[in-house]
C-alpha cells in the first residue's frame, strides 16, 4: 500500500496505478480503512487528470493513450474489456436519476474492443456493439450494431448574404 501511495503522490504511471488500486477496492469483502485509503488514492488520480471514472465492477479496465484527461463515465454505464478511450470522452446518462434501480436503463453500455475517439460523447440508454469505432467529436445517442464505424455529421456551411465587416 505504501508503494502505491508513493506512486499516486508522485505521478508514477497513474493510469496503471489507478487500475491496480481499483481492483483492490473491488476485491475487498467489507468496507474498512483500506477502502477509504484506496478510494482517496483514486480520487487524487481523477483530480490530477480532471476525470470522473467510477471504481465499479461495471467499468472494465480500458486503454487510454493520453491518460485519463477529461474522461467522464457515468456510474451507471457499463464498459466491457479491451476498449480504447481517448481524452475528453463523455459516457453518460441523459437524465437525473430519481430511482437507483433504474440506473442501467438510462446510461450507455459499451461492448468489447471498442475505439472511442477524442471528444466523443455517448449519451443516454444506448448499446454500443462489440468492435465499434467511434470517431473524434461524434455524438452518439442511439444503438450501434457490432463492427460499425460512427463519424461526426458533415459540417454545415452557412452562406451569408452580406459580407462581414473587417474588425
Amino acid at each position: 500500500m505504501i508503494i502505491l501511495l508513493i506512486k499516486v503522490l508522485f505521478g508514477y504511471k497513474n493510469v496503471e496505478t489507478f487500475w491496480i488500486i481499483r481492483e483492490k477496492v473491488i476485491k475487498l469483502e467489507k468496507k474498512d480503512i483500506r477502502t477509504h485509503i484506496y478510494n482517496s488514492m483514486c480520487s487524487i488520480i481523477r483530480r490530477r487528470y480532471g476525470a470522473g471514472i467510477p471504481t465499479l465492477k461495471t467499468i472494465m479496465p480500458f486503454r487510454t493513450p493520453h491518460a485519463f484527461h477529461g474522461i467522464f463515465i457515468s456510474k451507471y454505464a457499463k464498459v466491457e474489456s479491451g476498449c480504447t478511450i481517448f481524452q475528453h470522452v463523455t459516457i453518460g446518462q441523459n437524465e437525473l436519476l430519481q430511482d437507483e434501480k433504474k440506473g442501467s436503463a438510462i446510461a450507455p453500455t459499451i461492448g468489447k474492443n471498442c475505439y472511442i475517439g477524442a471528444g466523443a460523447k455517448i449519451i443516454g440508454p444506448c448499446n454500443i456493439g462489440d468492435n465499434v469505432r467511434i470517431g473524434a467529436g461524434a455524438i452518439v445517442v442511439e444503438n450501434i450494431p457490432d463492427n460499425a464505424t460512427v463519424v461526426m455529421n458533415k459540417p454545415r456551411v452557412i452562406i451569408r448574404e452580406k459580407t462581414r465587416e473587417k474588425a
